[in-house]
């Protein structure tokens, strides 16, 4: 039995769901909003797979866990969930794997993010170590500017967003690229360009995408920086500095591709699908 794991029903979702009844698997789909889920629980311990797509990180996280504990075999799992949701984390294993990242100074204060501003040297990038789709990511260009910055996010509830990541700006931040790898294969890559007014490419906030030629040097920087963390199915993204060549900026252990899709014209739900039907087999 597989289990398809989701918290909110996205087109990925959708596409996934169509491909297995493509293919007569069966499939229990199991929203974890409504559905509460048991360490020893029967329905749970029937399955051999779970594909873990819920939009939030800790409920992805979570719900691997618990799976895991009912031994099902977790794509991603719940170490890689974590590590790709967190950036400090995501850096560390990178760095551990020889892999460039941006220059990066990890600050938990007002007054050491203001240093670590200086550090870097304006303008600078400064992002919590957890969330995506660009929310409350900064590019400050002065310390004024920095001063704010700082002390709104200390006010924020969670301590996790109080946490600096603050970054060198590469020049071609409004743009960058994203591959995407499933197990040994990257399926292909797109460039995300960032529309008028934004420096943030993401699609979510309305990026364009365009399809990016896959070079040797991507394809392995790819691969390698899945293997940095235990992933299976994971989206990289990429910056292009102009002095050090390819940086890995993020990395996504439950990558949306409608944006990837409408570039390359790849089916990736016909490429997770028959990975995940693999994995059964084995």
């Amino acid at each position: 039995m597989i289990i398809l794991a989701y918290d909110i029903v996205r087109l990925e979702e959708k596409l996934i769901v169509k491909e297995f009844r493509k293919r007569n698997v069966k499939l229990n789909l199991l929203n974890v909003t409504s559905y509460p889920l048991h360490f020893s629980n029967g329905f749970l311990r029937k399955a051999t797979v779970a594909l873990i797509r819920p939009v939030s990180m800790y409920r992805a996280f979570y719900t691997a866990v618990v799976l895991e504990t009912n031994n099902v075999y977790t794509i991603n799992s719940s170490e890689t969930i974590l590590t790709c949701g967190d950036k400090i984390l995501a850096y560390k294993k990178l760095l551990e794997n020889k892999l460039p990242i941006p220059e990066t100074v990890v600050a938990f204060t007002t007054d050491s993010a203001l240093q670590a501003y200086n550090i870097i040297g304006f303008p600078v990038i400064d992002k919590p170590p957890i969330g995506s789709w660009g929310r409350l990511v900064s590019l400050i260009e002065s310390s004024k500017e920095g001063i704010l910055v700082a002390e709104h996010r200390e006010n924020l509830p969670s301590t996790q967003l109080k946490v600096h990541v603050v970054q060198e700006y590469v020049p071609t931040s409004n743009m960058d690229i994203r591959c995407l790898v499933i197990g040994d294969q990257v399926l292909g890559c797109i460039k995300r360009i960032a529309t008028s007014g934004d420096w943030r490419s993401n699609v979510a906030r309305g990026g364009k995408v365009e399809a990016f030629k896959l070079d040797e040097e991507l394809a392995e920087l790819s691969i390698k920086a899945a293997k940095a963390v235990n992933a299976e199915i994971i989206s990289v993204d990429i910056l292009v500095h102009p002095e050090k060549g390819y940086l890995v900026n993020e990395v996504n252990g439950v990558p949306e591709f409608k944006g990837f899709m409408k570039a390359t014209g790849i089916n990736v739900p016909e490429k997770i699908v028959e990975y995940v039907i693999s994995k059964v087999k084995k």
